[in-house]
């Protein structure tokens, strides 16, 4: 009886059970940091593409922010503003987890050409 207490056959598993929740939440956390990196960049690009347009007569600076955002964020496009050759875009930060709406986190970004 006193073999069955000290042996240690499972013991494993039982520690890779208790550890599954702080894999997983480390994932979603990981994936969520990537999504905010993906929309700052898809933000970045999106004024800078806007400025170059709006440098040249007779472009839409809206119509191409809005097409230098990746399909999956331009639902998320809130904002667009535009004084002469700087450009600002806000777009929001998509939440990997369904039913969490959070209106707050967007990113805002500005560009302007340089002369």
């Amino acid at each position: 009886m006193r073999r069955l207490w000290s042996d240690q056959r499972g013991q494993a598993s039982a520690e890779f059970m208790g550890m599954v929740l702080w894999l997983l939440l480390a994932a979603v956390f990981t994936w969520q940091l990537m999504l905010a990196a993906w929309t700052a960049n898809q933000a970045t690009n999106a004024t800078r593409t806007a400025s170059r347009v709006a440098a040249r007569a007779g472009g839409d600076p809206e119509k191409a922010a809005r097409n230098a955002i990746s399909r999956p964020l331009r639902g998320g496009f809130h904002d667009f503003r535009e004084d002469g050759e700087t450009t600002t875009v806000r777009l929001s930060i998509p939440i990997i987890l369904p039913g969490i709406t959070a209106d707050g986190f967007s990113i805002t970004r500005e560009a302007t050409l340089p002369s």
